[in-house]
Order: structure tokens, then C-alpha cells, then sequence
């Protein structure tokens, strides 16, 4: 179904027929997320703990003492403004055997009304449930552009659930015994930079950014003080580099094993001081996974669930990237297995572990191979689809889509706005490998 089939401004009926359908409906994201609508700004999550252990021996009146009663625990959902916009005139299409669908004369850039504003309109939609999903589940608003130091158009405006739960195993929120460790031979990148002179600054740049050191006291004070200046501000960054000296040296590691960073010499800007930077240790990235890793991880992830995540494990899905399923599948080919592993849901046969399927999302391998270079290529996420939310509202805000013809610049345009927003509930329903 095309995006754009009878006017230029869409009505909130059409925004549900033609917006909410292909991208929630006609794939497989409503099977693993939760799809919060009309959120204009921010919206509260509620978690509602259980009860138990209530029921005690009868004590009349007063006397009795009640239990605590539930705790309710929230989280905020907040979205962010999104837009996508393509321009498309109508002499693209010349030489096309369909050509003779075009208008005539003034009219053949204007596209409206023919065969192809429904090509572009599928493909248009096509690219938007693209990004909409990888941004839901990689979108990260401290990504850069390889190691420039230039923000990434394409990821920075809310995190996604991957995002999310990374830096939250690394916070701690959620406690560590809930993820496996997949490492994968993968090694952190160290640099040494050793300073040298008696006066003066130096840049030092740290992956396209520069970093002043000035000189003070000494070499070992001059690099004491970089750090003091400075490694917060590069911890914050993509990935958290981590910053310390020991003497005259100022060293680099890499905040994740397998991600490489760019460590400049110490350029001199006034007086004398300069530097040199090696690699004391060389950045290794994760190996292909060995035989049978997915079905050991996949065990370790059952085994890492807390009690009551066991207890609905009826609704589990597990996520995961298609060099795990790969590595999962070839493990039940070997022992002829792979039959017994398969269930049908929604029609499509699909691999499942201890009963759980398993949701391949090769989407994620391409974009992290592609944009996330050495950071944990294999990944798997248990979880409940109830758990992670994603918030948007396009169910109630009007002509958020539109296709019209400008004339003067000879363009057709097709345009989409919504706001958007991830987050998920409970830490006790998160386990995952990477």
C-alpha cells in the first residue's frame, strides 16, 4: 500500500491507515516492543511490584499488623521531534518504458496522481521503517561519526534500547550477574602519549577533538593536570574513554574492547611542549564466533534470569543479531536437531531456545558493522516485548504526513513528522549477551 493515495494533507484517520500500519503492523516490531501512542511531550511508566507473604494468623482488630503494601516504580518515556523528507521530480523517470504515464508538457515533473509517486511513496515508506528501527533499538545521542568527533546525524536524537541497556549494566541499574559477557578475543585499545619540554601548551586530539595540556611545575604535574582538565569530558564522549598519566604520560583506553581510537602526537602551541603518542596496545576486534558460543550464551541467559522473569517465560522473545542465530542454527544442524527447535509464530517458522523463539534482526549486524565498528557485533536480548517501550505520537497529532508538488523548484516532496522515544520498564526483565 502506497503512503500517498488521495490528498496532500492527511486526516488522523489516514495517519492510522497509512503511518501506523507499515510501520508497526506490516513487520515484526510490535512483536518484540511495546508501542506507546499520543505522547506529545513525556509520559510516566509504571511498574507495580507484587505482593506476597501477606496472609498471617487472625488477630482481632488493632492488634493485627498489615503488610507493606505494593511499590510503585516509574520511569519516564520522552520523545523527540523527527522528520523525513525526500524531493523527487518527475524527470527522474525519463527513459522508463512506464514513461508514457508521466504528464505532458509543464505538467511531467509533477508526478501526482500516476504509477510513479506509488514507487516512490513505497520506497520512501520502506526507507522510514528502516530508520525507525534502527534508531529504536541503536540510536544513541553521544554517537559520532567514526572518530571524528562530528555528531551522527543519524543516531544522536534519542537512545535506543540497546543504548539504554549497555550504559545501564554499565551504571550498575542493572546488575551485572544479568548479562553475558561476549568479548570474543577482543582486546581495548591503549595509547601513550609522553610529553616532553619546559613551557608552554600542546594539543593533544582525541578522536577529531583537541585537548589543551599546558605546562606547570613539571612534565609529571603537566600531565596530572590533563587528566584533572580533561577526562571527564572525554569520558562523557561515544564509548567513555578513559583517561590517567603515570609520570610524563598521559594514557588512553578505549572505554569498550574492540572500538579504535585516533591519539594524536602532543602538537605544540606555544613555548616548548610537545609530546609523541604510541600504541602500547594494539586495538583487537571481536573474532566470528566459535562453534556452538550462541547456544552456550543463550544457555547462560536462561540461567542469568531472575526468578520472576522465569515465571513469564511464556511471553519471552529473544532478540538477536543473525551471527548468533547463524552460529545457534548451525549448532542444531550438526546434531539434527534444528527441526525440533522450530515453532510457527504468526505463520513463519522461526528457531526458538527451551521453547522461547528467537527474532533475528540482521539489521542490527549490517548497522553495527557499518557504523559501530568492533563494538559488540554479537548481541542477544531476553526479554518481555511488554518491557520495552517505544513512544510516539502519531495517533493523535494531524497532518504529520503530506506529499505536495512545489512548482517553482519542479519537486515533488513527500514528508513525514512524528516525535519518538524509547524506554523500557523493569531492570529485572532485561538479560542480555554482548
Amino acid at each position: 500500500m502506497g503512503l500517498i493515495t488521495h490528498s496532500l494533507s492527511y486526516s488522523k484517520e489516514s495517519l492510522t491507515e497509512f503511518i501506523l500500519k507499515p510501520l508497526f503492523i506490516a513487520n515484526d516490531i510490535r512483536d518484540i516492543i511495546t508501542v506507546r501512542t499520543d505522547i506529545q511531550g513525556s509520559e510516566k511508566l509504571d511498574f507495580i511490584s507484587a505482593l506476597s507473604k501477606i496472609t498471617k494468623a487472625y488477630q482481632r482488630g488493632t492488634a493485627f499488623t498489615s503488610s507493606t503494601g505494593v511499590t510503585v516504580t516509574q520511569k519516564t518515556l520522552t520523545v523527540v521531534k523527527m522528520k523525513a523528507q525526500v524531493d523527487q521530480p518527475g524527470s527522474t523517470f525519463f527513459g522508463w518504458v512506464k514513461e508514457h504515464a508521466l504528464k505532458k508538457g509543464y505538467e511531467w515533473d509533477d508526478i501526482s496522481g500516476t504509477i510513479f509517486e506509488q514507487i516512490v511513496s513505497d520506497v520512501f515508506m520502506a526507507a522510514l521503517k528502516a530508520d525507525l528501527q534502527r534508531q529504536v533499538f541503536l540510536g544513541d545521542t553521544l554517537k559520532e561519526v567514526g572518530v571524528t568527533g562530528v555528531a551522527d546525524d543519524d543516531y544522536k536524537e534519542y537512545n535506543g534500547f540497546w543504548t539504554r541497556i549497555i550504559a545501564d549494566f554499565k551504571s550498575t541499574t542493572i546488575p551485572a550477574a544479568q548479562r553475558v559477557t561476549m568479548s570474543n578475543a577482543a582486546a581495548k585499545q591503549v595509547d601513550t602519549t609522553t610529553l616532553t619540554g619546559t613551557a608552554g601548551d600542546a594539543n593533544i586530539t582525541v578522536n577529531g577533538v583537541a585537548y589543551l595540556a599546558t605546562f606547570a611545575t613539571d612534565l609529571t604535574t603537566t600531565a596530572a593536570n590533563f587528566v584533572t582538565s580533561h577526562a571527564a569530558t572525554i569520558a562523557a564522549r561515544e564509548h567513555g574513554i578513559v583517561v590517567t598519566s603515570l609520570g610524563a604520560s598521559v594514557i588512553f583506553t578505549a572505554g569498550v574492547e574492540g572500538r579504535p581510537q585516533t591519539i594524536s602526537n602532543a602538537v605544540n602551541v606555544s613555548g616548548n611542549l610537545a609530546g609523541t603518542t604510541a600504541a602500547t596496545t594494539a586495538n583487537t576486534l571481536p573474532a566470528d564466533l566459535g562453534t556452538d558460543e550462541a547456544e552456550a550464551s543463550f544457555k547462560k541467559m536462561w540461567k542469568a534470569m531472575p526468578n520472576e522473569m522465569k515465571e513469564l517465560k511464556d511471553s519471552l522473545r529473544i532478540m538477536a543479531t543473525s551471527s548468533m542465530v547463524e552460529n545457534y542454527r548451525e549448532t542444531l544442524e550438526a546434531d539434527g536437531t534444528e527441526a525440533a527447535h522450530m515453532k510457527l509464530i504468526n505463520g513463519t517458522p522461526t528457531l526458538t531456545f527451551r521453547g522461547i523463539p528467537i527474532i533475528e534482526r540482521g539489521e542490527w549486524d549490517t548497522h553495527l558493522a557499518a557504523d559501530f565498528v568492533g563494538y559488540y557485533p554479537h548481541r542477544a536480548l531476553l526479554t518481555l516485548p511488554q518491557n520495552l517501550v517505544f513512544g510516539t505520537d502519531l495517533a493523535s497529532a494531524d497532518t504529520l504526513a503530506e506529499m505536495y508538488y512545489r512548482k517553482h523548484e519542479q519537486e515533488n516532496v513527500f514528508r513525514v513528522q512524528y516525535k519518538a522515544g524509547t524506554q523500557y520498564i523493569h531492570s529485572n526483565y532485561i538479560v542480555a549477551a554482548y
